[in-house]
């Protein structure tokens, strides 16, 4: 039995659903074994015990990351009591950095070191670890065994295709449900021949990187597609480095354009290859690579360079124009609270990512995991001091800082991430999907809705993960807080969002107008949306810091009802409407449910217009630098680095 254990994963929350790690292992072993069974708790919430009663494994193997070191060990120590002979075994990057550790417990017996598939293979076979390469056990006096270290499959094409056969139901319904589309994940080679600090792949793959043939691989996209009956599906290319063999790329982008699926394809690549490549770029989108995933890791060269990430801000910059030219979402991380890193600094970063012109960025802090040298370098000094690996999800600061407090970080996150998700940035969004999907065209108001609802659908999956050391509303206020600047205004005053989404009918019935959502906390008011329009034009959109009473239609919402409220959704809503009858004008409310009514008889259910977008010619070269970057102001932060605040 195989199992991975549902636990908080992190930023990598919505990028590996599928346990296509232990799908690899049972492929690897199923003609040597009677049966084998593949538990996925991020899809099944069935108590353990139901399936070692229906099964009765003689071996239980857990996949493990840091964060799900204490319910890996939960799950062992469940099939140890359910009968003390079975045998246990920890796999996955986690235990593979710290065997010893694991092999402390009493519940686990095994340790599978580095890539699994020929190491579960030879164990089934002969039954006992001794001998196998790539396994730690437990001696006869109880002291850890080790033996070599297996080397790294060379050739991937010799490793079976996942067994996705084995899964249990249809592990993508949930996101079916949610988004329409079916999950799943493939992998194009292995490792990467980056050797970044805080990374786990080098410890797990030496900084070395393994390709499968493109032709191997797109009949494995083939099958996936069969298997989810040939509708929408997202796929992720789950390879830490996708572009690392351009060549294989460009043939395996020929082979999908010609063969012409319905699927979007997520991949993560570093920022120095899209640049290099542009060409290739193009054809990857076209084959339907959509979202792409850049470690940017900082705007300063000098963490770039400590960090052994190898590329510049120069190549940075030319990633994302690349990407923005093919409409494609850049997208990507950096990380904060490094060791040398003040809050003044972090608090710059998000201006960057917006400045650079990306569409989704996260904020991780940074997090020394086993193993790594980042992780190596703070324990030489004595400064780890968080004992609870739950806690190195890239949001928790698990080493003594300098400067920030545990909590501080933790702010310093939330707040940055309401600054580069204020609402301008859908509009970049809206306008990538609609070159893509629609030639160019606006998107009707319908359609712009249905989008800023699945994204913020994304963020909302994206907080069920994000748990911070302060409850309650204060890291809401500290998010929203965030969102006021004023870069939003400048910015939709020149695109123009009647250039983006078709609003003739509403501007025309609706005329001049203020549109105000009002955020409060304990009754007091701190943030406020503003949008204002007249007949012919949205003139702008602004997110402010002191609200007005001037709207014509308003909403008052309260922080409290957004987080941990015990109230239900119908009571939520009266709220709602009873704060929207109580601060709009009757008339202007009137006009707007005409005007949403004719907008919807005139473009139906259809998310796109007839009408051509209007964008500032600059808009997918330099059009962000509008924003709030400043290189000048940022290196004078840098500069009081060297000494403490």
């Amino acid at each position: 039995m195989l199992v991975r254990p549902r636990a908080r994963c992190g930023w990598g929350f919505m990028f590996a659903p599928v346990a296509i790690n232990l799908e690899y292992i049972a492929s690897s072993i199923l003609d040597v074994v009677d049966d084998v069974c593949i538990i996925n708790q991020e899809f099944d919430e069935t108590p353990i015990e139901v399936y070692l009663k229906e099964f009765n494994p003689d071996l239980f193997g857990v996949t493990m990351s840091a964060t799900e070191h204490t319910p890996g060990l939960e799950m062992c120590r469940r099939a140890k009591k359910f009968n003390k002979n079975i045998k246990t075994i920890v796999g996955g990057f986690h235990p593979t950095a710290v065997p010893d550790l694991m092999l402390s417990f009493k519940e686990v017996d095994m340790v599978g070191i580095g890539e699994a598939e020929l190491t579960m293979r030879e164990l089934v076979q002969k039954g006992d670890p001794e001998g196998v390469d790539g396994t730690a056990y437990k001696g006869k006096d109880g002291k850890p065994i080790h033996n070599p270290r297996r080397p790294v499959v060379k050739d991937l094409d010799t490793l079976p295709l996942p067994a996705r056969q084995l899964r249990k139901g249809d592990e993508c319904e949930a996101s079916l449900k949610r988004f329409g589309l079916h999950r799943d994940q493939v992998h194009t080679s292995r490792g990467c021949f980056g050797k970044c600090t805080f990374c786990c792949e080098p410890n797990m793959s030496h900084s070395r990187q393994r390709f499968r043939k493109p032709e191997l691989v797109f009949e494995e996209i083939k099958q996936v597609y069969e298997l989810h009956h040939r509708e929408p599906t997202f796929i992720l290319f789950g390879d830490p480095h996708f572009m690392g063999g351009p060549k294989n790329t460009e043939k395996l982008c020929d082979m999908l354009i010609k063969e012409g699926m319905n699927i979007e394809f997520t991949a993560m690549v570093r920022a120095d290859m899209i640049a290099k490549h542009p060409k290739i770029v193009a054809k990857m989108v076209k084959a339907g690579i959509i979202g792409y995933c850049m470690g940017m890791e900082s705007p300063d060269e000098e963490d770039l360079g400590s960090t052994k990430k190898g590329i510049s801000n120069e190549a940075q910059r030319e990633a994302v124009k690349v990407l923005r030219r093919n409409h494609a979402v850049a997208g990507g991380t950096f990380v904060c609270g490094l060791e040398n890193h003040t809050e003044a600094e972090i608090l710059m970063i998000p201006e960057y990512a917006r400045n650079l012109g990306m569409i989704n960025a996260a904020f991780p802090v940074a997090t020394p995991h086993a193993a790594t040298e980042f992780y190596k370098g703070l324990d030489d000094k004595g400064l780890i001091n968080e004992p609870d690996w739950g806690k190195y999800d890239q949001m928790h600061l698990v080493y003594k800082h300098d400067r920030l407090s545990k909590v501080r970080c933790e702010e310093l996150l939330t707040r940055n991430l309401g600054r580069f998700y204020a609402l301008d940035i859908f509009l970049d969004d809206i306008i990538a999907q609609q070159y893509r999907k629609a030639q160019g065209r606006k998107t009707t108001l319908y359609g712009a809705m249905m989008h800023l609802l699945d994204r913020l659908y994304f963020l909302m999956d994206a907080s069920k993960e994000y748990e911070t050391i302060e409850k309650g509303p204060k890291m809401g206020r500290i998010f929203f807080e965030g969102q006021a600047n004023p870069y939003t205004r400048k910015r939709t005053e020149a695109m123009g969002m009647h250039n983006i989404i078709d609003l003739k009918q509403v501007l025309s019935i609706m005329g001049d107008q203020t549109l105000a959502i009002t955020v409060r906390q304990a009754g007091e008011p701190f943030l406020q949306y503003r949008l204002k329009m007249d007949r012919n034009k949205v003139q702008y959109l602004d997110i402010i810091d002191k609200p007005k009473k001037d709207a014509t239609i308003g909403i008052t919402m309260d922080i409290e009802d957004m987080s941990g409220s015990k109230k239900s959704t119908g009571q939520l809503v009266t709220k709602v409407a009873k704060n929207l009858l109580k601060e709009s004008k009757w008339t202007s409310l009137f006009k707007g449910v005409v005007a949403l009514l004719a907008d919807r008889l005139h473009h139906g259910s259809s998310k796109d217009s007839k009408d051509k977008m209007k964008l500032p010619e600059d808009f997918f070269e330099d059009f962000c630098p509008r924003d709030g970057w400043n290189m000048d102001t940022y290196k004078k932060v840098r500069l009081t680095n060297g000494t403490k605040e």
